[in-house]
């Protein structure tokens, strides 16, 4: 996947699915895997409430005001490329292919992560896209400063990987992932949060930028 697709497809602005898993892959994703390789996942928990009303109506205002078309599917598939691109480009320690997509403090932060990880850790951070169980908005700001305006959107990836490290919390206590004998190794659900921002001042470039990014992988190397 390239950054020029990720790029033209967070320019088409959508919505947060409330369910979004296993929905979107494409053909050389898929190759080599099938739905007999995939683990059962349970839900066993479910997000607050409260949070995924607030943050509903936050983006319905949003939407009305100043018509982003975040109700619409296209920035959904848009956060889970640009996640599934910045995972993988930081799998193989080539930050430089994020310009662009990630503020410039965001390249200066995750080549200097990169640098501090084996090369075992880094390539923990790949992930395809078949791999995303779930996402969801939990954080939507609208901020008004110096004349400027800019929305700010925090969304967190619930998602499948390979990892030796300790279970995340925010994944145990939504999902349970079944053991399989077909299983080369111990699958998990962890999580990673991203912040997306796109000033809505006018004359500025319809372009969102990630602005923010964690993962429960770094947060093992800390």
């Amino acid at each position: 996947m390239s950054k020029e697709r990720v790029l033209t497809t967070l320019s088409l602005i959508g919505s947060f699915s409330p369910y979004t898993g296993r929905l979107y892959s494409t053909e050389s994703e898929n190759d080599g895997k099938s739905s007999n390789s995939l683990p059962t996942i349970s839900v066993i928990g479910i997000p607050d409430p409260i949070t995924w009303i607030r943050n509903k109506a936050h983006m319905y205002l949003i939407e009305l005001y100043y018509d982003l078309g975040i109700t619409t599917v296209d920035f959904d598939n848009g956060v889970k490329q640009a996640f599934v691109h910045v995972s993988n480009m930081m799998s193989t320690g080539n930050t430089d292919a994020l310009r662009g997509l990630l503020s410039k403090e965001m390249v200066e932060y995750a080549d200097k992560r990169c640098k501090a990880l084996t090369e075992s850790q880094r390539q923990h951070l790949a992930i395809s896209l078949e791999d995303i169980v779930f996402l969801l908005p939990e954080d939507v700001t609208l901020l008004f400063h110096h004349g400027k305006k800019d929305v700010y959107i925090i969304i967190r990836f619930w998602y499948l990987s390979t990892t030796d490290g300790p279970d995340d919390p925010e994944s145990t206590k939504m999902f349970k992932v079944a053991s399989s004998d077909q299983d080369s190794g111990s699958q998990k659900i962890v999580t990673a949060v991203y912040e997306f921002h796109r000033e809505l001042t006018k004359g500025a470039a319809p372009d969102w930028t990630v602005t923010s990014i964690w993962h429960w992988h770094l947060k093992q190397t800390e």
